[in-house]
């Protein structure tokens, strides 16, 4: 008996109701962390790059894919930032060579 759908399509549909999911689930795919209403804004912009980059190529290119390559070329997460929005300490290598320690 052949499936006229894919299971890939099925998770899609599911986790596209459950923002928790979506965050467990872009983390596993594209290895990023985030908040639970980031990956809810962000699951549907992830599911259109995959519409796209498949029509690009002319097959189905998955999710894993299209999540990669989404947050590698598209919108890469926001860098982390301390809480007093300061630079990170400097290392002696990083200072002019009249200041090194």
């Amino acid at each position: 008996m052949t499936l006229s759908f894919k299971l890939e399509h099925i998770i899609e549909e599911v986790i596209s109701k459950y923002p928790r999911d979506q965050k467990r689930v872009l983390k596993k795919l594209a290895g990023v962390r985030l908040s639970t209403a980031y990956a809810r804004d962000v699951w549907p912009q992830v599911l259109e790059h995959k519409w796209y980059l498949s029509e690009r190529l002319g097959r189905d290119v998955g999710l894993r894919v299209a999540a990669v390559d989404y947050f590698e070329n598209i919108y890469p997460p926001v860098p982390y930032r301390a809480e007093t929005d300061s630079l990170p300490p400097r290392l002696p290598m990083m200072l002019p060579f009249g200041e090194r320690p």
